[in-house]
């Protein structure tokens, strides 16, 4: 009679044990977020699943689409010395790299779109040379000097990267998304990889970017 209490005992614990780490599986995997999953064809990213979009839309009168971030930066007030630009009949506020446009009776960060130009690049953008071209970075943003000249002054042009440009950090808003099973990072519409560069520190590198405007 003892020795069939003493297995009924540690059959019990063993349940136990074993519905404990179901549970606690379970809450691990709760707490990971979705990840995409992609393949690049064509110069064309075909989406299999998407978790949470960090870019969405927001309809705007007289243009359909102001893109920004998941992660919603809303301020009260802008900051002092922020540039007024309209593009294309829509309002920007620009100051030291970062965009905003009203959003009721605040203001949102949002990403310029390319074409967009600004007449002086902020303070601590990286300057990135490939072959002939120069190109300035800061904030998820690609800017190139133009040689047109224009009255106001507003010379250096959001672009989209080239394939294959590096940078040392890409935003904290990256978004990590699978792509044909690797693991990427999508930010402003450029997908970027880690590498190890020359030096043998960490890097991103680009290996697409959307077209948009």
């Amino acid at each position: 009679m003892k020795t069939i209490k003493r297995i009924l005992g540690i059959s019990v614990l063993l349940m136990s044990l074993l519905v404990s780490n179901e549970m606690q599986g379970q809450k691990r995997s709760s707490n990971r977020s979705v990840k995409s999953e992609r393949k690049i064809a064509d110069n064309r990213i075909g989406q299999n699943q998407r978790g949470n979009d960090r870019c969405r839309v927001q309809p705007i009168r007289r243009n359909p689409h102001y893109r920004y971030s998941n992660n919603r930066r809303v301020i009260r007030t802008l900051p002092r010395h922020h540039v007024r630009i309209v593009y294309r009949g829509l309002p920007y506020f620009y100051f030291s790299g970062i965009y905003y446009t009203t959003f009721g009776d605040e203001y949102i960060v949002v990403m310029p779109p390319r074409g967009f130009r600004v007449s002086v690049l902020p303070v601590g953008h990286v300057r990135i040379v490939v072959g002939p071209s120069v190109y300035f970075y800061h904030s998820g943003v690609y800017y190139l000097e133009t040689t047109e000249v224009v009255s106001n002054g507003e010379k250096y042009e959001v672009t989209k990267p080239p394939v294959g440009i590096e940078i040392a950090n890409i935003s904290e808003d990256a978004e990590e998304v699978f792509i044909d099973g690797k693991v990427f990072y999508e930010f402003n519409d450029v997908i970027y990889k880690e590498i190890i560069n020359d030096d043998g520190n960490l890097a991103y590198e680009v290996v697409f970017s959307k077209n948009n405007n």
